[in-house]
């Protein structure tokens, strides 16, 4: 495994705060990809290379 990848909602910013202590890196953004609740809510990609 060489790439670790995470899907995180852009108003999740407990779990974007997380994800960029561990350093995390934004890769792309996905706005208003999904409804949710009948709320568009944006999709960011995070990335980091191990090993």
């Amino acid at each position: 495994m060489h790439t670790l990848l995470g899907f995180i909602f852009g108003h999740n910013v407990a779990s974007l705060a997380l994800f960029d202590r561990f350093g995390f890196a934004r890769w792309a953004e996905m706005p208003g990809v999904a409804t949710l609740d009948g709320i568009e809510r944006d999709l960011i990609i995070l990335g980091k290379r191990v090993g």
